[in-house]
């Protein structure tokens, strides 16, 4: 019975975690897992009633506290992980030829939305302390936005933000991370009339996503995987933001994806 209440407990604090974050589209992914995680914790509940009359319960149940046990200590083992690599690093470390500036939401009115702005300002800041550099704005245009990511970022940083045009240079075709990445490298080797290995580049990101923006980075054959984090705007955002990045990096080493 204690056990049956635990499990019933839980599934009511999932639901209600994942029903209070609907509403706001950017937290809707932290909605959907935590009311996944609410069905399964609810389904553990029911076969705890049942096991007594049917052997399969027992079974079932026993595999569900392994699943949920696992889920517990990966989803903790990847936030550390996350955490660890969102951590701004000392500034002598920031530094490269290119800052590869990833992607985000652009608004209806085609403003950048808080987690690009944070990325362009960050990447602005970076500009300004490295006037040799340049900066990549990484992104094409969505379904539901108005121009591409990379052309929102283009006018916010000059307009807004004063940074010269001949220091920023777009690539507005790629749909996800590892687009961005492989696009911005074949970007700067024609574009720019760079050879592979004599310049250096560093990912911007929002630093809840810089952990895979990272590893991919090192995919698309930057052996240095240098990033620099942008700060996540929302703090009501920072559960959504996390759940998903669990599921995508839990899908990289899955596939076997995650080592470079």
């Amino acid at each position: 019975m204690t056990e049956r209440k635990f499990w019933l407990a839980l599934a009511a604090l999932f639901a209600v975690g994942g029903v209070v974050q609907l509403p706001w589209p950017p937290s809707r992914f932290g909605a959907a897992f935590f009311l996944a995680i609410a069905v399964g914790c609810a389904g553990l509940w029911l076969v705890l009633r049942l096991r007594e009359k049917y052997r399969v319960c027992r079974v079932l149940a026993a595999a569900g506290r392994v699943l949920f046990a696992l889920l517990v200590v990966s989803f903790a083992a990847i936030q550390i992980f996350v955490i660890q690599a969102g951590m701004r690093t000392d500034d002598a470390d920031t530094h490269a030829d290119y800052y590869l500036v990833l992607g985000a939401l652009v608004n209806p009115d085609g403003q950048p939305s808080a987690a690009l702005a944070a990325r362009c300002d960050t990447a602005a800041d970076l500009l300004a302390a490295n006037p040799d550099s340049k900066a990549v704005l990484c992104g094409g245009q969505g379904g539901n936005e108005p121009c591409s990511e990379a052309d929102a970022m283009f006018a916010y940083l000059t307009e807004q933000k004063g940074v010269d045009p001949a220091r920023l240079l777009r690539e507005d075709e790629s749909t996800n991370t590892i687009e961005n990445l492989t696009n911005a490298r074949a970007l700067i080797e024609t574009a720019e009339g760079h050879a592979h290995g004599d310049y250096t580049a560093a990912v911007v990101t929002s630093d809840y996503h810089l952990a895979r923006a990272k590893m991919l980075l090192r995919r698309a054959g930057y052996e240095e995987g240098l990033g620099v984090p942008a700060p996540t705007p929302h703090p009501a955002q920072w559960v959504a933001v996390r759940c998903r990045e669990y599921c995508s990096i839990l899908g990289l080493m899955l596939t076997g994806r995650w080592t470079a």
